[in-house]
């Protein structure tokens, strides 16, 4: 069995392995959240006041199936938000006034009478890749200049459980010289980072750039050449891997990264630091948990909603037109109110795409629950089976889990 990483207030055990993939337990503050599992990206504050629980349309949707709204016909869903993942760089998305900024920093999340229900942990990333990658996009409208210092008093201010740094992230076009610089830029945020954050009680994740193995172990050293390396493992919790949302559709592309980045980790000794993968599809979840990444976040239940995408499984969305809604047991599926408004009968588009992007994040959600399942049982032809089940009649997919199948669980034979 793997070792237990235990700091004040923060813990990750890993308690079973099959194969690579491993499934534990994840303590912060006193939340506990099972692993593997998926983080749904959520804008806790999107432009509006308390009355409209802070805005956001199809997210203004999903709070209120968080908290059991009576606008969703009183359907509580919070037990699909256990986690949840926001971005700093969201607040930018709305062009807010200092006055809202100054109001939505006032108190933490969870302590705000709103969401008093709402016990899930708050993953708030740094926003890097809007901040650092877009020349128009910062935090002029509330009159902040966006930097390490700034970003981290947001987290904190907010209430986030697990927070990162603000990185420089990679492209897949960047030069070595470029990505040596951002690597030596992030570093110098580190350190900021590392400062400021001294008293924070949550988990502080390291955010990894890369696409393969010697990407990801030159980041380390470049930063190591600033940082640390004691620093470095005293300061951080886990490892938060990024810059991959550019490749998120290419399979190939996030199994070659997760399983360097965990042999990277391994060789640095820090394996026993719980691996967060930023911005993936949903569909690739049930991959890369067989690979060993043992927390997610996505908002492709959202995109699919909006699309018109109604999912009878993360592998097999369907168009809203032809769902027969009677197939669902989900509590938004069994709702004749929302069932109404998902086939269109509702004047907003949030009445209509939100509530099926709950029901997809349910499905997503119970996905995730089976392979964490299926790993649990310390069984490896469990979790082959289970693979096989779900992606042998996907085209797309049935080579990469078949890839997956062996490489990291031995195979099938």
């Amino acid at each position: 069995m793997s070792r237990t990483s235990v700091k004040p207030n923060v813990e990750f055990a890993v308690e079973e392995m099959t194969g690579d993939a491993r499934a534990g337990t994840l303590l912060i503050d006193g939340r506990t959240l099972e692993t593997p599992n998926l983080f749904p990206v959520m804008n806790f504050y999107a432009g509006g006041t308390e009355n409209s629980v802070y805005g956001g349309g199809i997210h203004r949707t999903l709070k209120e199936f968080m908290i059991g709204a009576d606008r969703v016909d009183d359907v509580n869903a919070g037990e699909y938000f256990d986690g949840s993942m926001m971005s700093v760089s969201s607040l930018t998305d709305y062009n807010i006034s200092r006055e809202r900024y100054e109001d939505y920093l006032a108190k933490p999340i969870k302590e705000r009478d709103l969401f008093t229900q709402y016990d899930g942990l708050i993953f708030i990333d740094s926003g890097g890749f809007k901040f650092l990658n877009n020349d128009g996009i910062d935090g002029s409208d509330f009159e902040v200049e966006m930097n390490q210092r700034a970003v981290y008093e947001i987290q904190s201010a907010m209430g986030g459980d697990i927070i990162v740094n603000l990185d420089y992230p990679i492209a897949p076009d960047d030069s070595h010289a470029d990505r040596v610089e951002k690597a030596r830029k992030t570093a110098e945020n580190i350190h900021t980072f590392l400062s400021v954050s001294r008293e924070f009680e949550g988990a502080k994740y390291l955010t990894l750039q890369g696409y393969n193995y010697s990407m990801m172990s030159e980041f380390l050293e470049v930063i190591t050449d600033s940082v640390p390396e004691g620093v470095l493992r005293e300061g951080f919790d886990g490892i938060a891997l990024g810059g991959l949302v550019p490749k998120k559709d290419d399979r190939d592309a996030l199994i070659k990264a997760v399983t360097d980045c965990r042999e990277v980790m391994a060789e640095w000794d820090i394996d026993h630091w719980p691996l967060h993968v930023l911005g993936i599809s949903s569909g690739a979840a049930p991959i890369l948990a067989a690979i060993g990444v043992d927390t997610f976040d996505s908002s492709t239940h959202i995109h699919s909603a909006i699309n018109g995408k109604y999912y009878k499984s993360v592998t097999e969305p369907i168009n809203i037109e032809d769902v027969d809604f009677s197939d669902c047991d989900c509590p938004v599926c069994q709702s004749d109110l929302l069932v109404e408004r998902m086939k269109g009968n509702a004047e907003y588009k949030k009445d209509i795409a939100g509530p099926i992007a709950m029901h997809n994040l349910i499905v997503a959600k119970h996905e995730i629950a089976a392979v964490r399942e299926r790993i649990q049982t310390g069984d490896t032809d469990a979790l082959i089976d289970y693979l096989e089940e779900t992606f042998s009649h996907d085209q797309t997919m049935r080579r990469f889990a078949h890839k997956v199948v062996n490489q990291s669980l031995g195979g099938y034979f």
